[in-house]
């Protein structure tokens, strides 16, 4: 005896130190599952070997290592056991491989963190169990399988109330009250949620024994959630040697509990409670033999009871006695391998009523209840190794090997996961700098086409409008489409002056639209260049989406709406008819000193830029003398000539009649040449002033930055026509192609964010999926080291 108690506290601390690896393996995987990976239900596991990237077919049936005798067989299973979610659909899945393929990801990542969450608390009632001195025979089985009767009957007393109606309603515990009561027979009511203590009389309601039966009727009453748990205390006055209460040798309590398919509260409470139990005695009816309930609880209490006691009761009323044996033993070869295989110990076929019958004598007791009553005995006393930490190691086992059978099935994940991510990044680095590349060469190509069509418009401009303001200064309209109007007469040359005027400025709006035209059609085409090389080599799915649209007939538009001076940017002044527009005495009086109209337009601006200071002043006054010198010299020269001419009395004679002629003839010729003298008049006033403007705000702007802290000021600086308008229609084009070259350039960048970001997150998956393999590789090899200890425990016989 000192021998097996020896074996026996070796093999609890064993399984103690294998239940806290175990709580911490399965702990770090649920945190890890949490943290780092969501972990994979395995449906379909591949075939796994010590060279994983060689593929393998794929098997349904779940691979188990071989384990010694204690481990229970389930090798046929296909599926978890301990970890085994329960997924149930109707009809349509009979197994959790039904409608996982249905579920994501994350679902079943929390459905196995709860999973998880229940086996860490069933590890933590394992450790209690085995470390409690006290052994607990839970008795259980289906509505009317005697259980009542059956407790009775190994008290040779009746304790438990006994009725043809269901009267267990509640769990009731039975103890040796000489042993843990001082000998005192009586019933201790544990209200529901107070934590019971035997010394203090506060945690309990005490009845006398006699009790039993009011205090479950009295329960029938009350709501299921609310059902006291009651502890029986009793007296078995046979001996040591014969009582399994009063045993000698460990402290046993039989727990009667509620039938299991008397309601679903009840059984739940009832799978929970089993949890705590060291032996369940499982009572069957001969006449019903295993109910549905029945076969669900032994396949969850299989988790860590590879042994169960049964009893099937009622055995005597049953005529073929052979053929009820050998259904009820093929059930329970379906339903507990390890008890079919030790049937001759575990299962009994018996009628407890027949014990209970009055004035029955211990001689009286049926053979085959005294064969139970001394294997039950055996397997709770003596085998205890078998009966309390037996279901321990078997839960061990079965959960490290679901653990094993995840981390298996996960490796394979990671794996294919890993593949991938490589085989992706593979592609879409090289893609990634690809893309990038292009993007340069992209940008910098149409920058440069930007610089070209830009300065070509502007020269263009510049050429068209020079020549346009040429024609004008000669009196012709810029343009072939706008005519001269016709000249009405002397009495309107006011009218037709004005007239002149409106149509020269009108002929240079239209040379300034042509111009805008073919900027608008150069800019257009650049755009669609723009356009064609983002399609040539942009990803498909970057060209499928919605491009930036350019309506070519809105360019300028803003400038189409104002007038016509206002459009050309001159000033009102423009439009008004003048009497140098009639005669051009300025002109005349230059063309006879010898000085052009640019000459004079220098000594203008020279006489303007004189009032900013004193020093331009005098400059400017100087400048002036000295360009009158030379003309004052010649007049005189000439007076002097004229003068001696004078002296001639022919002269005299003939020279009023000569002025008088050439007076009338002068004033007739100008008269006669006002239909052209007009044009040329204006047309030179035109062109004079279109020589020599104010720069316009952005024109400004843009010679500020052009300057680069240069000492002249940006108001000395004055701009031909043809200048304004080519920086301006250079200016909108420029801006024109710069919002088409960002829109490709935009298209780009987003094409090499998502690039990125995809390999960023086949990066991560790589990194996710290398880590996962090494984590779970670890985990199989800390599960195999548990195992491996908890197969090498021995004495399981005894």
């Amino acid at each position: 005896m000192e021998e097996h108690e020896q074996i026996y506290a070796e093999n609890r601390d064993k399984l103690l130190g294998a239940i806290g690896e175990s709580k911490d393996l399965l702990g770090e995987l649920k945190e890890y599952s949490r943290e780092r990976w969501s972990i994979q239900y395995p449906t379909v596991v591949p075939t796994y070997t010590s060279e994983p990237k060689k593929e393998g077919k794929e098997v349904t049936v779940r691979p188990v290592p071989a384990r010694s005798f204690s481990t229970p067989l389930v090798e046929a299973a296909g599926d978890m056991s301990v970890l085994r979610l329960d997924l149930k659909v109707g009809s349509a899945a009979t197994t959790p491989t039904g409608i996982v393929h249905h579920l994501e990801k994350t679902a079943v990542a929390q459905l196995m963190d709860g999973r998880m969450t229940s086996s860490l608390r069933q590890l933590e009632s394992l450790r209690q169990r085995i470390s409690d001195t006290q052994s607990k025979v839970l008795v259980t089985g289906d509505l009317n399988a005697g259980k009542s009767t059956f407790v009775n009957a190994l008290l040779r007393r009746k304790a438990m109330p006994i009725d043809q109606q269901p009267c267990t309603t509640v769990f009731c515990e039975v103890l040796d009250a000489e042993k843990s009561n001082n000998g005192v027979e009586e019933v201790h009511v544990v209200d529901k949620g107070v934590a019971y203590d035997n010394i203090d009389a506060s945690t309990y309601t005490v009845h006398p024994l006699s009790d039993v039966e009011k205090i479950m009727m009295h329960a029938e009453e009350m709501d299921q959630q609310d059902a006291p748990i009651v502890k029986c205390y009793c007296n078995d006055t046979r001996a040591t040697q014969e009582s399994l209460l009063r045993n000698g040798v460990v402290d046993i309590s039989l727990i009667d509990a509620p039938g299991l398919n008397r309601d679903s509260l009840k059984t739940t409470a009832l799978f929970a409670r089993q949890e705590e139990i060291d032996v369940i005695v499982f009572c069957v009816s001969a006449e019903n033999h295993f109910t549905l309930s029945a076969k669900e609880f032994l396949l969850n209490a299989s988790n860590d009871k590879a042994y169960v006691f049964i009893v099937v009761n009622k055995y005597d009323q049953i005529q073929n006695k052979e053929r009820c044996r050998a259904r009820v033993l093929e059930q329970i070869r379906q339903l507990s391998p390890r008890t079919y295989e030790d049937a001759e110990n575990l299962v009994h076929f018996v009628n407890s009523s027949s014990v209970m019958k009055q004035d029955a004598t211990e001689a009286e007791v049926p053979t085959s209840f005294v064969q139970l009553e001394a294997a039950l005995r055996d397997f709770v006393l003596l085998k205890r190794n078998k009966s309390k930490l037996l279901p321990a190691q078997t839960y061990l086992l079965n959960l490290l090997s679901d653990v094993d059978f995840l981390a298996r099935a996960n490796i394979a994940v990671a794996e294919r996961e890993l593949e991938e991510a490589q085989a992706a990044l593979a592609e879409a680095r090289p893609a990634l700098q690809k893309i990038r590349a292009t993007a340069r060469k992209l940008e910098a190509q149409m920058e440069d086409e930007e610089d070209r069509v830009v300065t070509r418009a502007s020269d263009g401009v510049r050429s068209a409008l020079h020549n346009s303001v040429e024609k004008i200064s000669l009196g012709a309209p810029a343009v072939e489409e706008v005519s001269m109007p016709e000249y009405p007469g002397l009495m309107a040359v006011w009218e037709y002056a004005h007239a002149v005027r409106q149509a020269l400025l009108q002929s240079m709006d239209v040379a300034v639209r042509q111009v805008e035209d073919m900027t608008r059609e150069s800019t257009d085409k650049t755009l669609s260049f723009f356009r064609e090389l983002g399609e040539k080599n942009l990803p498909v799915d970057e060209n499928n989406k919605k491009q930036a649209t350019f309506d070519a007939a809105r360019m300028f538009s803003k400038r189409r709406q104002l007038g016509t001076v206002a459009a050309l940017g001159l000033s009102a002044e423009m439009t008004q008819v003048r009497l140098s527009d009639i005669f051009d005495a300025k002109h005349h009086l230059l063309v006879i000193t010898g000085t052009t109209d640019e000459d004079n337009a220098k000594k203008d601006h020279e006489e303007e830029m004189s009032m900013v200071n004193s020093f331009s002043i005098g400059l400017g006054a100087l400048t002036l003398l000295g360009g009158k010198a030379f003309g004052a010299k010649t007049a005189m020269e000439a007076f002097v000539r004229i003068t001696d001419i004078a002296g001639n009395p022919t002269v005299r004679r003939w020279a009023l009649p000569v002025c008088m002629i050439a007076s009338t003839g002068m004033v007739a010729w100008t008269i006669i040449d006002l239909p052209n003298s007009i044009p040329r008049n204006i047309g030179r006033a035109i062109a004079r002033e279109l020589k020599q403007l104010e720069p316009p705000a952005a024109l400004i702007r843009d010679a500020e930055r052009d300057q680069e802290g240069g000492i002249i000021t940006v108001t000395s600086i004055l701009y031909t026509f043809e200048e304004i308008h080519a920086r301006r229609i250079g200016r909108d084009a420029r801006k024109i192609l710069r919002f088409g070259g960002y829109d490709v350039s935009e298209r780009f960048r987003m094409a090499i964010s998502k690039q990125k970001q995809f390999v960023q997150t086949q990066e991560d998956k790589e990194k996710k999926a290398g880590e996962a393999q090494t984590w779970f590789n670890t985990a199989r090899g800390r599960a195999s080291n548990v195992c491996v200890g908890l197969d090498n425990l021995k004495g399981w016989e005894h």
